[in-house]
């Protein structure tokens, strides 16, 4: 649901203040007690713009998605360019580490994606999520492929169950360094960046020993 004419044709400082300001209500209260007067009031806007901008609360949310999701490609497309001459447990790793260090900079950032996850209210919710699954399985399968072009992984491997599995392991560890209670006795949850970054080699390191050459 793309914004109407007259938002694109603001400055994009003033696009961007916009949606950020929409990013931090959403990502505090959830897209159903997100409050529109609250973030006009923020923006010192009327709330008829919002209207013009962009027809109605959920095609706000779906603005919103795309800018926070853009934000966090973005940072993972330079990641995986700056590992291009690395091996692929190396990437995987730096990987896992940028998303860490994103959080830690930006928490409106995933705390907006499991609003997005676990709310069931949340518009469009399916294909939002889609979208989000599809960036990160083409975004591993890039990973893995290369690691198998150069013999770091087995090559009997079946790529696509692999992806699956690293990209699950990936989401739930960033998770459990969010959400209290979804590790099982890690201490992921306010680890310092010291002791992150160990646990975080030290899941790569069980995805090497079940996917690596021996």
């Amino acid at each position: 649901m793309p914004p109407s004419s007259t938002f694109n044709n603001l400055p994009p400082d003033k696009q961007d203040r916009i949606l950020d300001e929409a990013l931090s209500e959403f990502a505090a209260k959830g897209y159903a007690r997100a409050s529109l007067n609250h973030l006009v009031g923020r923006l010192g806007i009327a709330k008829g713009s919002i209207f013009q901008y962009f027809r109605d609360k959920p095609g706000l949310f779906s603005q919103v998605f795309d800018f926070a999701v853009e934000r966090v490609k973005r940072h993972l497309r330079r990641v995986r360019e700056d590992t291009r001459d690395q091996d692929v447990f190396t990437r995987l790793e730096r990987s896992l580490l940028a998303g860490q260090e994103m959080i830690a900079a930006n928490p409106r950032l995933f705390q907006f994606y499991l609003r997005v996850m676990f709310e069931g209210d949340v518009p469009f919710r399916g294909r939002l999520l889609a979208s989000i699954r599809l960036f990160s399985h083409d975004y591993i399968m890039d990973l893995l492929a290369d690691g198998v072009a150069a013999g770091q992984l087995r090559p009997d491997l079946d790529l696509e169950m692999t992806a699956l599995v690293v990209d699950a392991a990936l989401e739930r560890f960033l998770i459990a360094s969010v959400v209290e209670h979804m590790d099982t006795g890690l201490g992921l949850k306010d680890a310092d960046p010291r002791r992150a970054a160990q646990l975080a080699a030290g899941l790569v390191d069980t995805l090497r020993q079940g996917m690596g050459t021996r």
